[in-house]
């Protein structure tokens, strides 16, 4: 059972406020993301994607992402709520609230922390676990975040935008079968979504089939307006 959540976080704006913020933060996965397919690489007449290696976040010494190089910043909330969750450290509303910030403002292994302590007490908690997948999918850890997102639509098969995160995880990964079936699944469910449209475009040029791509890719470019 969730535990009453400190009022002071209960504002509707600070909720609105951090939820558009982590909207951002999920969006910019797909447009900005490092790994490009071979058809994309092609289309674009890009160079060859950049090999990166991330620190390893059992370091205590590794900095969350946004940290100036070689320093360990420190993963500050909000004035207030680590207070808060140092009084309550069981208490779920409170951790989730400061998972969102975190995630945010790209402390995201610090995110990751309070979004796993949240699950150990509630496996089943579905925006525990959709935030935890776009925390690790902005790590670059794509297996474990499809994981994560494919508990989500079996928890809840009606959310459009698990379906399209999963699809964008598993095209990471290379399997397309499953990455075609979670964006058509999420532009089912939303069918004026460009993203989701897009995504199927994608991987059916991975796939070869670019007259169904070249399809998909113009539904995008209407849905979206252009």
């Amino acid at each position: 059972m969730i535990r009453k959540r400190e009022p002071r976080w209960q504002s509707a704006a600070d909720r609105a406020r951090v939820a558009a913020e982590l909207l951002e933060e999920a969006e910019s996965l797909s447009e900005n993301s490092t790994i490009a397919t071979p058809a994309e690489v092609a289309r674009a007449r890009l160079p060859p994607p950049i090999r990166a290696e991330l620190p390893d976040p059992a370091s205590p010494t590794a900095p969350d992402e946004g940290a100036p190089a070689g320093t360990a910043a420190p993963a500050t909330a909000a004035p207030g709520l680590d207070e808060l969750v140092a009084r309550e450290p069981d208490n779920v509303g409170l951790l989730l609230q400061r998972a969102e910030v975190l995630c945010a403002r790209r402390h995201l292994t610090a995110a990751q922390r309070d979004l796993e302590r949240v699950l150990r007490q509630e496996p089943g908690n579905l925006d525990a676990l959709a935030t935890l997948g776009l925390v690790l999918s902005r790590k670059g850890l794509w297996i474990e975040a499809a994981a994560q997102f494919k508990s989500v639509v079996e928890l809840d098969p009606g959310r459009a935008a698990a379906w399209y995160y999963l699809g964008e995880a598993l095209n990471h990964v290379d399997d397309l079968a499953g990455a075609l079936t979670a964006f058509e699944r999420a532009a089912e469910l939303e069918p004026g979504n460009p993203k989701a449209l897009y995504g199927c475009g994608i991987v059916l040029d991975r796939l070869n089939r670019p007259v169904e791509a070249t399809q998909m890719y113009r539904r995008s470019r209407e849905a979206a307006g252009r």
